[in-house]
């Protein structure tokens, strides 16, 4: 052993120190997450200091509670910005309880299968009516209508245990809205057709109630506004994975965050003379419009076929002339996602490949994901 050697800890020394394995310290090795100080050129062994003590017990931990590995990874970053550390932790935790909502749901389901004559779980909410119609709007664009995707065809209702989410997606799109209400009973998702979805839409036009009150079944949902019922029957479908989508719900942290004004691209988007190019997808051609920021960061609409457009969306010119972002999108989806565009909105991506999301910066349960589109 050489004297370097010697002020080094092994690294099953290391591992004894942390609670990881030897095997454990190698796939970090591996992955980038916790480099040994020293790696003999000859043996390949691994040795690691004193000051990697620290660092290896707080992977140790958040292995344990099941941390994604780029999560441990950004921890250990930021690891002297206790803040950043604590809102790291903050949204795995969200991320457990969303996954244990799940998982009672699920079994619930799973129950039910088992035993068709077990008794009905019946849960109730009250949520307020202009909330829940807000939630419908915001969701209703994204509905598939492919006949060969019925799964699709549809808006997830998620019962938790302080209001509902709504959940649409055709596969190119998906938008998230949420609801806080009163709610009695334990967790329960149902899949409501989109006819059904227009018709509680309609209800919930009425005047005369400010509440909507919601029971959900295993076989049934039943909304009440105003003294009129509307039942509908859920759909016989496992709606996809789609928080496998959403960076903000599992707590990540997206590249970009760009604040925009809604009214102001809307208002770019639908102009005379807008820079589009057409791609077809399944026999339909589509207008592709792109997304870029200026010399001061600022989100712009940009030539998709290559040209930087002389005019941003608030209409100021780059500086510069070249975009650090070119990201393309469909044109009438990215018009969806906006809604009315009125007011702030964020935008959220990791390059011009990557989902982006569209949303308010003062309500992170209602948003929209687009799929880009490969220019």
């Amino acid at each position: 052993m050489t004297a370097v050697e010697s002020e080094l800890r092994s690294i099953g020394e290391l591992a004894r120190a942390s609670g990881l394995t030897v095997s454990a310290l190698r796939f970090y090795d591996r992955s980038g997450v916790l480099a040994p100080a020293r790696v003999d050129p000859v043996t390949g062994y691994r040795w690691y200091t004193e000051e990697q003590v620290g660092p290896a017990r707080l992977v140790a931990g958040l292995r344990r509670v099941g941390m994604p590995l780029a999560g441990i990874a950004e921890a250990l970053r930021h690891r002297h910005r206790p803040a950043e550390v604590h809102r790291l932790l903050d949204a795995h935790l969200r991320r457990l309880e969303d996954g244990l909502a799940d998982a009672r749901r699920e079994l619930s389901r799973i129950r039910s299968l088992i035993d068709p004559e077990e008794t009905i779980v019946t849960t109730r909410l009250v949520l307020s009516r202009t909330d829940l119609a807000a939630a419908v709007d915001a969701v209703r664009f994204a509905v598939g209508a492919d006949p060969g995707l019925p799964v699709l065809s549809g808006v997830l209702v998620e019962v938790e245990p302080d209001g509902v989410r709504l959940v649409a997606t055709d596969r190119h799109r998906l938008a998230v809205a949420r609801v806080g209400g009163t709610v009695d009973g334990p967790p329960v998702s149902a899949l409501l057709p989109v006819a059904a979805v227009d018709d509680l839409r309609a209800l919930l036009d009425l005047d005369g109630a400010d509440a909507a009150e919601v029971v959900v079944t295993t076989d049934r949902v039943t909304v009440t506004v105003a003294g009129r019922p509307l039942t509908a029957v859920p759909l016989p479908y496992d709606f996809p994975d789609y928080r496998r989508l959403l960076r903000a719900q599992l707590g990540d942290v997206p590249a970009y965050r760009i604040p925009f004004d809604g009214a102001a691209l809307r208002a770019a988007l639908t102009a005379d003379g807008v820079p589009v190019c057409h791609r077809a997808h399944e026999g339909v051609e589509h207008e592709v419009v792109a997304l870029g920021l200026d010399g001061r960061g600022e989100l712009r609409l940009v030539d998709p076929n290559g040209a930087v457009d002389a005019g941003g969306v608030d209409g100021a010119a780059g500086a510069g002339g070249q975009d650090a972002l070119r990201v393309a999108v469909n044109r009438e989806y990215l018009l969806d996602a906006l809604g009315s565009g009125d007011g702030q909105l964020v935008l959220e991506l990791d390059g011009p490949i990557a989902p982006l999301a569209v949303r308010r910066p003062d309500d992170a349960h209602a948003f929209s994901v687009l799929m880009p589109v490969r220019l």
